[in-house]
């Protein structure tokens, strides 16, 4: 399916990043610019992964409990037209180059919002140019993961600290009552506004000794058991079911019950904050990147 209503498409690799603007209504790209058209199937929903077992004596095949999508293909035509020959060259070099190792962030925007995979480059085919100041390709990417998500910088963190009591009224009472402040439920609220399931990601600030997550609506737990100090971040990955300490020390075997649960499409979870000995104010932060297929 052409995908009519992407107005910008990006490719960056963490350090370069790539911009694409779409060839229509009008072509709106000046000299020394990329731009884009026929960008096919950024939406949509991918094929099943594989097909139910035959009955062997009756027609059809047996029922499955649950579907699993393939990867999906995505392809789009790209031209620069470049100044110079020589300035053509060279953006077709680098576009050539990012993603030729590693797998790269593909950002489309539209006109209501921004989304985001993770692909690799499959194919970046130069056509023939004879010698042109314009260059044209062809290129093919594939997302192992096949939905499309809310861009990271657009979607804030949630923060909590364990649950406190509050101040309280004080007796006898004074007109005009003033309700005093203070105190923490110890809970934050993560909202899927998109059409599949995700994952949410989680991120434990020390100090304590140990920590707990849990979902108010299910149950489900993910515990952290090891002293944490003061000024350091446990980063939780449900994607990756991966606890990294500090983003350099993968601290996963400290993970306890792994109850890897994803926000439905269009709820919301709820999840409950609680560390064992804090010190220095121990935070809870999470957030949840709205999937879509």
């Amino acid at each position: 399916m052409i995908d009519d209503e992407a107005t910008e498409i990006v490719l960056s690799d963490g350090v370069t990043s790539i911009p694409f603007v779409s060839s229509r209504p009008d072509p709106t790209v000046a000299f020394g610019g990329w731009e884009f058209s026929d960008l096919i199937d950024w939406r949509g929903l991918p094929e099943k992964k594989s097909r139910g077992e035959d009955r062997p004596n009756a027609h059809g095949s047996f029922q499955e409990d649950r579907s699993w999508r393939s990867s999906r293909l995505i392809s789009w035509n790209a031209k620069f037209i470049g100044a110079t020959l020589a300035q053509t060259r060279d953006a077709i070099d680098a576009l050539s180059a990012i993603g030729a190792e590693f797998p790269i962030t593909m950002t489309v925007v539209e006109s209501d919002r921004a989304t985001q995979r993770l692909v690799t480059v499959e194919e970046a085919k130069p056509l023939d140019r004879r010698a042109r100041r314009y260059g044209s390709l062809a290129i093919d990417v594939t997302a192992e993961d096949p939905r499309r998500y809310a861009v990271p910088a657009d979607v804030q963190w949630e923060q909590t600290g364990p649950p406190s009591a509050g101040a309280g009224l004080v007796w006898p009472l004074v007109w005009p009552l003033v309700w005093p402040g203070g105190g923490s439920t110890g809970r934050i609220a993560l909202t899927n506004i998109g059409k599949a399931p995700s994952a949410p990601e989680f991120r434990l600030l020390g100090g304590f000794s140990s920590a707990l997550i849990t979902c108010v609506e299910t149950g489900a737990r993910i515990g952290f058991d090891r002293p944490v100090p003061a000024g350091s971040v446990v980063h939780i990955s449900v994607e990756n079911r991966q606890a990294m300490l500090d983003g350099q020390a993968d601290v996963s075997r400290w993970i306890r019950w792994r109850d890897w649960e994803l926000v439905p499409a269009g709820q919301t979870r709820t999840y409950q904050f609680e560390a064992a000995d804090p010190v220095d104010s121990p935070k809870l932060e999470g957030r949840v990147l709205s999937a879509w297929w």
